[in-house]
This record gives C-alpha cells, structure tokens and sequence, in this order.
C-alpha cells in the first residue's frame, strides 16, 4: 500500500522538473551567444528568457557599428519577440574586434544602459569557437 502511495506522488514530483525542460526553453539554445561585427563597435551584454520562465535565462552579446546602444537592442527585440523571447540589458560598451590580428579590446560604457560586465563579456567571447584563440583585453 505504502508503494502505491509513492506512486501517486511521482506526477507532484515530477512537475518541477517539467518547467525546467520546457520545449519553450530549448528555443533559446538555437540563439547565437556572441554577433560582433568587424572593427570598433559599441554593444550589450543582454539577458534573454522565454516569456515567463525568468529563472532560466541565456546572456548573449551583440555587437555593431552604429551611432548608439539604443539602436542594438531595438534590433535584439526585433529578433526574440516573435519568437515568445524577451530581453534585459545588462549593460553594455565597446568591441575594437580586430579579426586579422586576432585580437578583442573590451572597454567602456554605454551612456543608456550603463557599463557592461567586461570580464564576462570576455568569458562569453572565450567560450565561443570563433574568439577561443584571440587574445581578449579588458580595460574599465
């Protein structure tokens, strides 16, 4: 009888678990963490989530060579709303991505959204197969 009760029980323990690995969520593993153009750019450190699933969120950066931060992130949320995808700055600054020498220079700030993590930022880029081999600073 006692195993029955056990049973009964398994779908309570179970429920947390299928929040966890939401097909919802597995849409976020299909966004690319790092897209920096060439050159000196400005960009954010950007937290993305599936609409209501806060908990299990994905920090990607992006990258551009345009006149403000603003500009970045509007097009962030023009890429992840359709999607059910929302999007928290966490901050952002400057690239100097010199592909050629294989170099990253992170640095600065972003007058909108305030400074970017740098040295997460540089994790990220690391973690990333295109970046693992350059030579990535970080000055504040």
């Amino acid at each position: 009888m006692k195993f029955l009760k056990s049973l009964s029980r398994i779908p309570q323990c179970l429920s947390p678990l299928q929040k966890c690995y939401s097909t919802d969520l597995i849409s976020l593993v299909g966004i690319p963490r790092v897209r920096i153009a060439k050159g000196q750019n400005r960009y954010l450190l950007v937290m993305i989530h599936t609409h209501g699933y806060t908990n299990f969120g994905r920090v990607i950066v992006r990258g551009a060579n345009v006149d403000n931060h603003l500009t970045i992130f509007d097009s962030i949320l023009e890429e992840m709303e359709p999607q059910g995808i929302c999007a928290k700055c966490m901050g952002g600054g400057r690239i100097l991505n010199e592909e050629d020498k294989k170099k990253i220079k992170i640095y600065g700030t972003s007058r909108t959204f305030g400074g970017a993590d740098h040295k997460r930022t540089r994790n990220i880029l690391q973690a990333w197969t295109t970046y693992k081999d350059f030579k990535i600073s970080v000055k504040k």
